[in-house]
C-alpha cells in the first residue's frame, strides 16, 4: 500500500528562539508516527522501533558533531597558513 508523504512544517521562529526544539518537535511528529507505524506493521514491536528511532537519534547526534569539529579543524587549519 502506497502511503502518501506527511509533510514537516517549516521552522516559525528564529534558530535561538527557545520553542525552537519544541517547535521542531512538533513538526516532526506526523512524519515520525507514521514511521512508527508502517515498521510496526512490517512486524516490528513498539519496544524495537524505539529503541531502533533513539539509536539512529544518537547516531545522528555524534555524526553532526563530529562534522561540526571536523571544520572546526579545517578553519583552524586555514588560519595558521
Amino acid at each position: 500500500m502506497k502511503r502518501s508523504r506527511v509533510a514537516i512544517v517549516e521552522p516559525s521562529c528564529p534558530a535561538d528562539h527557545p520553542d525552537r526544539g519544541l517547535q521542531c518537535q512538533l513538526a516532526l511528529e506526523p512524519a515520525f508516527q507514521q514511521l512508527a507505524e508502517r515498521a510496526a506493521e512490517s512486524g516490528w514491536t513498539e519496544d524495537e522501533i524505539a529503541y531502533a528511532l533513539l539509536e539512529l537519534a544518537g547516531a545522528r547526534l555524534k555524526s553532526n558533531s563530529a562534522n561540526r569539529e571536523t571544520e572546526r579543524a579545517i578553519e583552524r587549519a586555514r588560519a595558521t597558513r
